[in-house]
């Protein structure tokens, strides 16, 4: 049932929480002249700005229809969004350990261990973005299906986020254990980023019509 007289706060932040996700995922990606402090908080912010993204989506699609497969998608969206943070903070964590231990070691044998120790547990928080994959593809085939299903959107759009994400989840659990990259497959993950970023504009714009025409 709508609500009268809404500002759509929680809207207004989710879309441009989930447009600054992408923009900082890339920016903390592509730009290698950026500072490492910043390169890092750009990595940490993206996951906790997709779980405020879910946020706002999960409120402006249930004005439609709130069944199972959005509350499933909205909880998968937020434990996905923990595991990706949780994952950064090692990984990130690993490498200033190993560029700090690395200073202080003069021998090659003790060099090649340190490689050893960073290459063991690296595979830790690999392991972590494949959960955060699983969870992540999951909740954005339900977000797509949902999306296509909401008079505000095109099916189209809806449908085509859901059969990427599909792909995805696919791809990591026929490569298991190597991300699909590494395998000879198709990395995904751009493309999904680009669809994410489109949605995301055009969720922003679809807000900012409703609280205008409310």
């Amino acid at each position: 049932m709508r609500t009268s007289n809404r500002n759509y706060t929680i809207e207004y932040s989710g879309a441009i929480a989930g447009i600054l996700s992408i923009v900082l995922y890339i920016a903390s990606a592509a730009f290698s002249f950026l500072p490492d402090a910043v390169s890092r908080l750009f990595a940490f912010a993206f996951p906790l700005l997709w779980i405020m993204s879910f946020m706002g989506l999960y409120r402006f699609l249930s004005e439609d229809y709130l069944g199972a497969s959005l509350q499933t998608a909205f909880l998968f969206g937020v434990i996905g969004g923990a595991i990706a943070c949780t994952f950064l903070v090692i990984q990130q964590g690993n490498l200033v350990w190993y560029e700090q231990v690395m200073q202080g070691t003069l021998s090659e044998e003790a060099k090649q261990l340190n490689k050893a120790i960073l290459l063991g547990v690296d595979k830790v928080q690999t392991y972590m973005d494949i959960v955060f994959d699983i969870f992540i593809s999951i909740a954005w085939i339900l977000f797509g299906l949902n999306i296509a299903r909401s008079p505000s959107f095109s099916r189209i759009l809806g449908y085509l986020g859901s059969l990427i994400a599909l792909g995805l989840l696919v791809f990591n659990l026929y490569t298991f254990p190597f991300p699909p990259a590494d395998s000879g497959l198709l990395d995904l993950g751009p493309f999904f980023g680009l669809w994410a970023l489109v949605f995301y504009v055009l969720f922003f714009l679809k807000v900012k019509a409703k609280r205008q025409h409310q």
